[in-house]
């Protein structure tokens, strides 16, 4: 999760319905302590799936993720994934344009990838989406900055008209960002993709260009920095970091069969964890610093500081298990600053600027809380269901990484709609 969140504020919402049969679909909870999937996690982490969300709301789910896709053949938008259903921005002509991060498109189509490998189409679109726009040389070399798109495709551009200009050939954070494009190429390997793709000449040369601007933000200490014109070393960046150099050794070496390369790319994920256990965690408070210059942490703040303690349990490894075994304590920790008799954390919005944060049932379904996610999912579903306004804003695409991670993959109860 970058550590830069942008804050746009969506201007209205578009006309969009579930079809009759997955919005009315019967539903139940799975109860508390419900049993662990059999399957495994979207991405590889030591937390395990689980079988909270029912099959309707996965459902759902998906067929959001199918409707945030442009579908634009033969225009360079054709495969961006929106961030949301509604537009980000209305130009003086009331023209509505939506917002295009890679790095929330990444996580959310790895999530609906595993319980839906039909994506694959769509995956392998939005990967030659983020090829075709990726700098390959220069001072922007891998960096993929966020686009703005009309509804039909037809115009794409870095800065849309009559917007503040602060949003302007923007990106979150870089270093996150291309750790997301890697570990989108080994979920999209992972669930059935063409490897050829990935041997395209032109997907292999962004890959291994983004990963020479990627090895140019990790310092001495292993942590890396969110991009050149913010040189802070983050936590919940730097564990993505190490993932995603996890997930370009997997694409090295099943891929393109060079496993020195690959060799290579692990060692560099080994320093990224070695760096957040060796310099961002605060032994006194048993909890992880945000940053290298921050403070101790301050559990009073939902974000960063409460949900920073999540990141290494969720982005952890079997090879490298040591921030999990430290965030296991750590999250519930911060998160019972969160929880009264009858006002805790997964029952309200607590974050000051509306996001929902289904990472934060995840985190809690990971550390045997699972009482606490059965009741987060509810409170979502409820208003993630909504006929009128389904999946609405604050919702956005990244979301889907977690709430699907709470869910079985299975067919679909009913025929899902061709998107328009």
């Amino acid at each position: 999760m970058s550590a830069i969140l942008t804050s746009l504020q969506f201007l209205r919402h578009l006309p969009w319905r579930l079809t009759a049969a997955v919005a009315a679909a019967t539903f139940v909870l799975a109860p508390a302590g419900a049993q662990v999937s059999a399957s495994t996690p979207p991405m590889d982490s030591l937390c395990p799936p689980g079988a909270l969300v029912d099959a309707a709301f996965r459902d759902a789910a998906v067929l959001t993720m199918r409707q945030l896709v442009v579908r634009a053949p033969n225009q360079p938008s054709h495969g961006a994934v929106r961030r949301a259903l509604a537009p980000a921005h209305l130009d003086a002509q009331k023209r509505p344009w939506y917002h295009i991060a890679a790095y929330e498109g990444n996580l959310g189509l790895i999530g609906a990838l595993r319980v839906d490998p039909s994506l694959r189409t769509e995956a392998a679109d939005w990967l030659r989406w983020q090829v075709r726009h990726l700098p390959l040389r220069g001072l922007d070399q891998g960096v993929l900055y966020d686009r703005w798109v009309l509804a039909d495709g037809s115009q794409e551009t870095m800065c849309p008209p009559d917007i503040d200009a602060r949003h302007c050939k923007q990106i979150d954070a870089t270093d996150s960002t291309i750790a997301s494009v890697f570990l989108m190429a080994k979920a999209y390997l992972d669930n059935g993709g063409d490897a050829a793709l990935l041997r395209e000449p032109a997907v292999r040369l962004a890959l291994e260009r983004a990963a020479t601007a990627l090895v140019r933000l990790q310092q001495a200490n292993g942590l890396s920095w969110a991009k050149r014109s913010h040189p802070v070393a983050y936590l919940m960046d730097t564990v993505e970091v190490a993932a995603g150099w996890r997930a370009l050794a997997s694409v090295q070496e099943r891929v393109w069969a060079q496993p020195q390369a690959a060799q290579t790319s692990r060692d560099r994920a080994q320093r990224a964890s070695s760096g957040v256990e060796q310099q961002l965690w605060d032994a006194g408070a048993g909890l992880w610093r945000v940053s290298l210059d921050a403070a101790s942490p301050q559990t009073s703040h939902w974000y960063p500081d409460t949900m920073a303690q999540a990141w290494p349990l969720l982005w952890s490894s079997a090879s490298q298990p040591a921030g999990y075994t430290a965030s296991r304590n750590a999250w519930p920790r911060a998160a019972a600053q969160w929880r009264t008799n009858d006002n805790a954390w997964q029952t309200r919005n607590v974050d000051p600027a509306g996001f929902w944060w289904p990472a934060a049932a995840v985190a809690a379904h990971c550390v045997g809380d699972t009482a606490a996610a059965v009741d987060w999912v509810a409170r979502a579903r409820a208003a993630w269901l909504k006929p009128q306004a389904p999946f609405a804003w604050p919702f956005q695409v990244s979301d889907l990484l977690w709430l699907l991670w709470l869910a079985e993959p299975g067919p679909p109860q009913a025929p899902l709609p061709t998107p328009n």
